[in-house]
């Protein structure tokens, strides 16, 4: 579309700058070029042919530079008001069955009819039909009209869009009234609670919700930069709990159960104990040593004297004999991996009825169980030993602290000490390396107060029960691996480190310097040895209620025992355990982080106060300290102190704690 004629001096005219058309005053014409006196206040040279309508509406007197672009605005302003006055509807009802382009001046003729138009209503029109997408396509030299679905197809989608503008405009005035604490109880046509689960989703899926680029738009407009502060926002807008972790929901980890397991386990829970192939042991006198709050017992000892030698047994809770492979229920605890310990709660690997009804080898009652038998003789030497797929029944469940009594105190249990002693002591023979390092235990009240303390396992009971279950484990690695039956097992073929063996295990650094030397050990389908645990093979499977690859390994021995067969392929556990693996390795990380969140949030109850550290490396300005009480290591801004060296016990400010970003900023208070 180009004008007939040229326009006058200081002539009102449109031309083609974008899509849209810009307004613009006539200067003059050299060949093909014009001169124009731009919105944008400058003289500028464009092609003839950009110049789309020329308005017959001059700009009259002599006029500034400011003042010119002051008049093209309040003309672009004028025009802006009326076009919506014009009815284009009447135009394209006319024309929207002509497939040919229709000239402007057509256009016109069918709007105004026979008057006489002025040069305003003209380009008032023109500007109408020229920046209209519903009822017409700008074409060559004219215009097209659009179809009646097109039209309507473009007519929906601005609606859409108008009512997703205005509905932004309401989402950000209430998310200020969040920052603010002003908000509302009500809005006009705006629902608060869309835009909650919004950013929730955003919080549980970062970028992979295909909204996320909006809530980051909108939550940017307020100040919040993070995933944390959009958590912190959410609280504050009441969509989110205050200790409600992500992370748990980005993985899927549920605390419920599928109906089709709580059917299952219905079922299982009618069962009786199996009879055939399992052996009466309940004349043994089988005691467990837990933590005094363990739900999931999986494991007990009994040991008993005979005129061959001492008769250990270790007995592991059989899951296998009531859980079938690839049930709805297996399926599920394969798909948990184990059961995820947080401060706060527990999320089990089987329903929670199913081990305390079933499973779990709790006292006074009968349960099935996988049995190693071992004889040994005067010199602590296996004798000989069998598994057996057993029905027993369990005398007490005792704390670690009524173990210790019994070791110490009956002559059958201090002869199962003895037992624990030499093993370990042969396996330090081998080149194991014993680490005994204390556990935090961060415990969280009915009404939310945090407790923090430490767990240490050194106890008589803890040597017997860790020595018992290493056994178990090496027994079980030798049961498969000399009958070719397909495991996983655990290994570390590398030899210890002397540097290691070298460190004072009452070095109040020792935890810091011997972590650097602990490896997770390879899991594979290969027995190969476990270096430090001093072993030639080693599995595990003592925790069948608690470790899915456990639950596997027992199966492996269960179905052997029962059917001289395995129950599983070696391609089956070639595809199945790398992926339990995987989804074990997330849920540690859970824990680790849950861990951490709790015990900053504790800390944060410090902040103002004094706490005990270590310094435990200088490398620069940024000293490193370790926490004794906490059992950790930080970085600590060492201050005006110039006189820290590595194991000096210093005194720490506690200036910054944020749980949610687990950041924690500490100060060396001057000696």
């Amino acid at each position: 579309m180009t004008v007939s004629k040229l326009p006058s001096q200081n002539e009102l005219i449109l031309f083609r700058k974008r899509k849209e058309p810009s307004l613009g005053i006539f200067a003059g014409a050299v060949n093909d070029k014009v001169s124009v006196f731009s919105e944008e206040g400058k003289e500028i040279s464009i092609d003839l042919q950009k110049i789309a309508f020329s308005s017959g509406i001059k700009i009259e007197g002599e006029h500034t530079q400011s003042e010119k672009k002051l008049k093209l605005r309040e003309m672009r302003r004028h025009l802006e008001e009326k076009k919506d006055e014009v009815d284009l509807v009447i135009i394209w009802e006319c024309i929207q069955d002509t497939e040919d382009e229709i000239m402007f001046e057509d256009m016109k003729e069918l709007y105004f009819g026979d008057k006489e138009v002025k040069d305003d209503d003209a380009l008032v029109l023109f500007w109408a039909v020229d920046k209209n997408e519903e009822y017409f396509r700008r074409g060559e030299s004219g215009y097209e009209p659009r179809t009646r679905e097109e039209a309507e197809d473009i007519i929906r989608k601005k609606e859409a869009e108008e009512k997703r503008k205005e509905q932004r405009e309401q989402a950000l005035y209430w998310a200020k009234g969040v920052i603010s604490g002003t908000t509302q109880k009500q809005y006009d046509g705006f629902d608060p609670a869309e835009c909650i689960n919004m950013i929730r989703e955003y919080i549980i899926h970062l970028d992979k919700y295909n909204r996320a680029g909006e809530v980051k738009s909108l939550l940017s407009e307020v100040g919040v930069r993070d995933v944390e502060g959009a958590v912190e926002f959410l609280i504050r807008a009441g969509g989110w709990e205050e200790d409600e972790d992500p992370v748990l929901k980005r993985l899927s980890i549920r605390e419920d159960f599928p109906d089709s397991v709580e059917s299952e386990t219905d079922r299982i829970m009618d069962e009786p104990l199996p009879r055939e192939g399992f052996e009466d042991l309940r004349d043994l006198e089988i005691f467990s040593i837990d933590d005094e709050n363990t739900e999931d017992i999986d494991d007990a000892l009994s040991v008993t004297s005979t005129p061959e030698g001492l008769l250990v047994g270790i007995h592991i809770a059989n899951v296998a004999a009531f859980v079938p492979k690839w049930s709805d229920t297996d399926e599920e605890a394969a798909r948990r991996g184990e059961t995820i310990y947080l401060p706060e709660k527990r999320i089990h690997m089987f329903p929670p009825r199913l081990i305390t009804g079933k499973l779990s080898l709790t006292q006074k009652t009968q349960r099935a169980s996988l049995s190693l038998l071992i004889l040994f003789d005067e010199e602590l030497n296996i004798k000989s030993h069998r598994f057996t797929n057993s029905i027993i029944r369990v005398r007490g469940n005792l704390s670690y602290p009524e173990g210790t009594d019994y070791f110490l105190s009956d002559p059958e249990g201090i002869k199962l000490r003895e037992i624990a002693l030499e093993l370990r002591r042969r396996r330090l023979e081998a080149g194991a390396l014993i680490v005994q390092l204390p556990q935090l235990k961060i415990g969280i009240t009915e009404d939310g107060e945090i407790t923090v303390w430490k767990n240490y396992m050194n106890s008589e009971a803890h040597v017997v029960v860790a020595e018992m279950m290493i056994l178990m484990n090496r027994m079980a690695g030798n049961y498969l691996r000399e009958r070719e039956i397909p495991g996983i097992y655990r290994s570390q073929p590398e030899a210890v480190s002397e540097e290691a063996r070298s460190y004072d295990a009452t070095d109040p650094l020792y935890p810091v310097r011997i972590v650097r030397f602990m490896r997770a050990p390879r899991v594979g389908l290969n027995p190969e040895p476990h270096k430090s645990l001093g072993l030639d093979v080693y599995t595990q499977a003592t925790s069948p209620i608690r470790r899915y690859t456990d639950l596997i390994i027992q199966r492996q021995i269960v179905s052997d025992l029962l059917y001289g067969d395995t129950a599983y392929t070696e391609d089956e556990l070639e595809n199945l355990y790398p992926r339990v693996e995987i989804g074990v390795r997330d849920k540690k990380t859970v824990q680790r982080q849950r861990e951490k969140y709790w015990l900053y949030k504790y800390l944060k109850t410090l902040e103002g106060g004094v706490i005990e550290g270590i310094i435990s490396s200088v490398p620069d300005t940024r000293a490193s300290v370790y926490l004794p009480d906490y059992l950790f290591e930080t970085t600590v801004n060492p201050g005006s102190d110039a006189a820290l060296e590595e194991g000096k016990s210093v005194k720490l400010l506690v200036q910054k704690v944020d749980p949610l970003r687990r950041t924690l900023r500490l100060a060396v208070v001057p000696s």
